[in-house]
C-alpha cells in the first residue's frame, strides 16, 4: 500500500473537513469546496521542484436575479420556492464558456441532474448538492455513473465552481458554475452535445459514511427527459 517514491505519479492535492462524531479523525473525501486538484502531469517525488498547484478560474457568481433560460421543475403549478425539484441553467454572464446550475428541492439528501447519451443511469455525468446533516452543510459535487452501474462515484477533478449552498427547513439550494468543455474528457461530458436529462432527489441512508448521491426511490422524481437536448442551447420544459 506504499508506493515508491521514485517512481511517477500524478499527485492529488486536497483539504476537507472531519465529520464530528464518536469516530477519530480521518482523511475523509474532501467536498467541492476543497481545493481539489490533481497535478497537471507525472511528477517523480524524489526529484520534483516546486510546482504551483494547478487552479482552473472560476467565473463570477449569478445575481440572486439572474434569468435561467432552462428551467425543469416537478409540476407545472409549483413556483421554484415550492417546488420538490427545480433545476436552472443559463449562459455565465462573464464568462461564457461556463454554463451556472441552480438546483433546488425538498429531500433529507440530494438534488441532482444528469447527462447521458444511452438514456439511463450508466455512464452519466452527474452534477448535484448534498446536504450533511449533522451540521446542514450542504457540498456541490461533480459525478459519475460508471458503466454498468447504478450508483455515483465521485471525479478524482471536481470541475465545478461553487457559488452558494443553502439547507433550511428540509429544501436544498444550491448555485454552481461548470465549464461547457473540462479537462476531465474521461467523466466530464461535453456540454454543447446532445443528451437526456436525467432529474432527480433523494434520502440519504444513514450509515455513518460520507453523503453521496444514493439511488433515488421510486417516491422521488424520478424523471428522464423524453428527448436528447444540448445544454447549452435548451429552452424551459416540465419534468
Amino acid at each position: 500500500q506504499d508506493v515508491p517514491m521514485n517512481g511517477n505519479y500524478y499527485l492529488l492535492y486536497g483539504r476537507g473537513e472531519t465529520p464530528t462524531g464518536p469516530s477519530p479523525p480521518v482523511l475523509t473525501y474532501h467536498g467541492a469546496q476543497s481545493i481539489p486538484s490533481i497535478s497537471d502531469n507525472l511528477i517523480e517525488p524524489d526529484t520534483a521542484s516546486n510546482e504551483p498547484i494547478p487552479t482552473h478560474p472560476c467565473p463570477s457568481s449569478p445575481s440572486p436575479s439572474a434569468v435561467y433560460r432552462f428551467t425543469a421543475t416537478s409540476s407545472s403549478d409549483c413556483v421554484q420556492s415550492s417546488c420538490d425539484y427545480f433545476l436552472g441553467i443559463r449562459t455565465n454572464d462573464n464568462d461564457p464558456t461556463y454554463l451556472d446550475f441552480m438546483l433546488e428541492g425538498s429531500t433529507l439528501g440530494w438534488v441532482g441532474i444528469g447527462f447521458t447519451k444511452t438514456g439511463t443511469m450508466e455512464a452519466a455525468d452527474v452534477l448535484g448538492c448534498i446536504v450533511h446533516l449533522t451540521s446542514s452543510v450542504v457540498s456541490i459535487v461533480d459525478d459519475w455513473n460508471i458503466a454498468g452501474g447504478h450508483y455515483d462515484v465521485r471525479d478524482s477533478i471536481q470541475n465545478v465552481c461553487p457559488h452558494s449552498a443553502s439547507y433550511s427547513n428540509g429544501r436544498i439550494q444550491c448555485v454552481f458554475s461548470r465549464q461547457i468543455i473540462t479537462n476531465d474528457t474521461a467523466q466530464d461530458v461535453p456540454m454543447n452535445d446532445d443528451y437526456f436529462f436525467l432529474y432527480g432527489r433523494g434520502d440519504i441512508p444513514f450509515f455513518g459514511i460520507s453523503p453521496a448521491l444514493t439511488y433515488h426511490t421510486p417516491f422521488m422524481i424520478p424523471s428522464i427527459s423524453s428527448n436528447m437536448m444540448t445544454p447549452t442551447n435548451v429552452s424551459s420544459l416540465l419534468v
